[in-house]
């Protein structure tokens, strides 16, 4: 099974995930808020733009100036790349702010075909975004189609904040997700530390960590610490 590459040459996590994401992937990143897990994603997409993997990211939080401004604080720069068509940026924020129940989200996902034209498909977070239409039958519907999605050599990532979902639906995610990641905040030697542990890698290529300590600077994004974890 062929890798799709996540290298950049700040960093190691490439290396530190086997060396690349395989394709047909399902990945759930899995925290509740402010953990990091919008961070882990954004850092996964500009690891696949940057190898030539072209990306569709749903957002449920940015603005597409907002997205921007966020990647470039990072040196996460992603201008070419929107103009260019390789990266299709899709918010949903100003549809999910108000106080208006809002159904068929679900159907909405499988029928939009523009969403699947690319190598990477990212949903951040997809429990904001399905959190008033998420019985357990609809999601199984979503999960089966993600399945058939990424039986086509392409990599389906999805965030989700599991105080926002109920645990029969949460289960449903865990369960379809080939690799699983936790980010999580702890504290160690008096600093508030983020973590993000992998619980499940299905499809692994070669060694990869399990926990991995960063921490989060301007213009360099995610730097992977080496620290203890009590």
């Amino acid at each position: 099974m062929k890798l799709a590459r996540i290298e950049l040459s700040r960093d190691d996590i490439h290396k530190r995930l086997g060396g690349g994401i395989p394709y047909g992937s399902i990945i759930l990143i899995e925290g509740e808020e402010s953990t990091g897990k919008s961070i882990i994603a954004q850092r996964l997409a500009y690891g696949f733009l940057q190898n030539a993997h072209s990306v569709t990211y749903i957002s449920t939080q940015l603005t597409t100036l907002e997205f921007v401004k966020q990647m470039m604080s990072l040196n996460y720069n992603i201008n070419k790349k929107l103009l260019s068509g390789v990266l299709l940026y899709i918010p949903v924020y100003p549809l999910i702010s108000d106080n208006l129940q809002k159904e068929d989200f679900i159907k909405k996902l499988m029928e939009t075909r523009t969403f699947y034209e690319k190598d990477v498909v990212i949903y951040d977070t997809i429990s904001s975004l399905i959190v008033n239409d998420a019985s357990d039958i609809k999601v199984n519907d979503l999960i089966a189609f993600f399945k058939r999605i990424a039986a086509m050599n392409k990599i389906v990532i999805y965030t989700i904040n599991p105080k926002e979902l109920p645990e029969s639906v949460l289960t449903l995610f865990r369960t379809a997700a080939t690799m699983v990641f936790k980010t999580e905040i702890y504290t160690f030697g008096g600093s508030v530390k983020n973590l993000v542990r992998v619980e499940k890698y299905n499809l692994a290529r070669g060694p990869y960590q399990k926990t991995m300590v960063f921490r989060v600077e301007p213009n360099l994004g995610i730097a992977v610490e080496i620290s203890s974890v009590a």
